[in-house]
């Protein structure tokens, strides 16, 4: 979340008059940018930047604690520059852990300052004499890869001149052709931004394209700074797209009040129906369980799950991301936009199980080029388990990260090539019970878990698509609507719990066999949408192995429990 800056009460705040300082070159002015950090300086980072981080003028940190520091950068007059402070932590560099702060100056003008954020907070100028009409193109809002057909040109434009702007021309053009034009009328107050969306789509076609967009004619004149009007990008246009697998991951706690309290109000009555990594649905979910707050005790706290929150920055839980983007929303609409959302790249995964060593093959299969570097993280989810010694009212955990293969770091990829697959293949044999603080021992057994992939740009954080595939019995075909049944105690001294999902309004048959085929018990019962759970005694039969099945509405899914005393 961006808090704003506080600027300076300055004439047209960002407008000012300079002259290019001594030290830097003509043409250049000089930004002087003060930090005192907190007491965690090792966290605080900036960048002096353009538009979209490029070019990259200056930057700066990590710093050491409760210290100042006075970097100097010169910049071009005429192009916007913006100014970003980042904290590692999430928490800013002041006021909980020491009274740190900044300002950014050009040439003795002071233009922003702070202290008092959260991930990083930004402040945008220019170093040139201010004129009277001066309209920037700020960003285009287009995703680097999408699909072919009609495509929106939108994205922000603002005002750094000194008069407003009433009216101007729109332009937008495609691998620098001919300029689509659109009047606009709108007011664009001296330092505002004006969010845009061309009315003529660009009929986008395979490959990659340069997609440039800029204001002219600005109230019947011409723009008076022409090194700040253009903004451009690069976009790839897919050759097809996938279902998008939308991938749900959540930073959570058994000591965490508030979020047993997230999982009754959105996880059971939302989440859950919509059936997280069960085939045939859409939504893929990870848990990583973290050892704050107070007690600390969490068992399900590993490394792994310490590497995915160093990746994310996360201070504070519940925290939940969508396709690698931070969300808030309740909504069940936030999850049925998320799974509509087209994909461009598909993730195929499957798996291997002999005895407690699962082999794990995931196949990546991109459907345009992308930039940047990408990783794979492949995760062993333990679908549920029940914990009675949780700090909170909340007891029943679901789709708990238990192991990440080969580790929470990933693979990573080699470019990301249209029509050109990358196949990985991890193992690891995991222990069944005694799960502690530090280990990967699954509560239940492998037959519980299910392996959901992803592949992750890892300097955007997006989540380009997802993949699961759920573990079950040797033999037993998992079906589209029993779901994430869960035994436990397993092995059990003859009383146990039977816990599994399913549509309402049906009517479950539960029974129990041993291995001769023989029923032993037998339970029916109408059930409530999702979660339900069923109490077996078998308390009067010998000890060995028994079958746990579950018939409804014409499908079977079947389960092993252990009678030992």
């Amino acid at each position: 979340m961006f808090k704003p800056l506080r600027f300076l009460p300055l004439a047209g705040s960002l407008l000012f008059g300079l002259t290019a300082a001594a030290q830097c070159p003509t043409g250049q002015s000089q930004v002087q940018i003060s930090i005192l950090t907190d007491n965690y300086g090792d966290e605080t980072t900036w960048t002096l930047t353009g538009p979209g981080g490029a070019p990259v003028y200056g930057s700066g940190g990590p710093y050491g604690n409760n210290q100042t520091y006075t970097p100097t950068v010169c910049v071009p007059n005429g192009p916007v520059i913006v100014f970003t402070i980042f904290d590692a932590y999430g928490d800013g560099i002041c006021c909980q852990y020491g009274n740190g702060n900044y300002t950014v100056t050009v040439n003795g003008n002071q233009v922003a300052s702070g202290g008092n954020f959260t991930t990083q907070e930004q402040a945008f100028f220019i170093s040139s004499t201010p004129v009277a009409n001066d309209l920037a193109c700020m960003s285009i809002d287009m995703a680097g890869v999408v699909a072919q057909g009609n495509q929106t040109i939108a994205g922000s434009l603002r005002n750094f001149g000194t008069a407003a702007v009433n009216n101007f021309t729109l332009n937008y053009s495609i691998d620098n052709g001919p300029a689509v034009a659109q009047p606009v009328t709108a007011t664009i107050a001296p330092g505002a931004t004006y969010s845009y969306s061309h009315g003529t789509p660009w009929n986008a076609t395979v490959g990659s394209h340069t997609v440039k967009v800029w204001a002219s004619n600005l109230n019947g004149g011409a723009d008076g700074n022409t090194l700040n009007d253009e903004t451009e990008v690069t976009v790839n246009v897919a050759t097809q797209s996938v279902q998008r697998k939308a991938l749900m991951e959540q930073f959570t706690s058994s000591t965490c009040g508030p979020c047993a309290s997230l999982e009754t109000s959105w996880g059971t009555p939302v989440l859950a129906p919509q059936y997280p990594n069960h085939v045939g649905y859409n939504i893929a979910a990870i848990k990583y369980h973290m050892n704050w707050p107070s007690p600390g005790n969490d068992p399900s706290y590993n490394p792994d799950g310490v590497t995915r929150r160093t990746l994310y920055g996360v201070s504070g839980i519940p925290y939940r991301i969508m396709d690698g983007t931070p969300f808030s929303s309740t909504a069940a609409s936030f999850l049925t936009a998320a799974q509509a959302r087209p994909a461009f790249v598909n993730v195929e995964t499957s798996y291997v199980v002999a005895g407690s060593t699962i082999t794990v093959t995931t196949v990546v299969t991109p459907y345009a080029n992308y930039p940047g570097t990408h990783r794979l993280f492949m995760a062993v989810v333990e679908d549920r388990y029940d914990y009675p010694a949780s700090t909170t009212n909340q007891d029943v955990f679901k789709y708990v990260m238990r192991k990440m293969l080969p580790n929470g770091g990933g693979i990573l990829l080699s470019n990301l090539t249209a029509g050109v697959s990358q196949t990985f293949t991890e193992s690891y044999t995991f222990q069944s019970g005694a799960p502690a603080q530090g280990n990967y021992n699954l509560w239940t057994d492998i037959n519980s878990t299910t392996v959901v992939s992803f592949v992750q740009n890892m300097t955007t954080k997006e989540v380009l698509n997802a993949g699961f595939a759920p573990v079950g019995p040797v033999g037993v075909e998992e079906n589209s609507l029993v779901r994430g049944i869960n035994i436990y105690p397993n092995p059990s001294n003859g009383n146990f719990f039977v816990e599994y999902e399913l549509p309402a309004g049906l009517t479950a048959e539960l029974e129990v066999v041993d291995l001769l085929g023989a029923r032993v018990a037998q339970v029916s019962a109408s059930t409530g949408n999702g979660f339900n759970r069923e109490t077996i005694d078998l308390s009067g039969v010998a000890d060995g192995i028994y079958m746990v099945n579950i018939v409804a509405g014409g499908e079977r899914v079947s389960r092993r429990v252990v009678i030992t005393r």
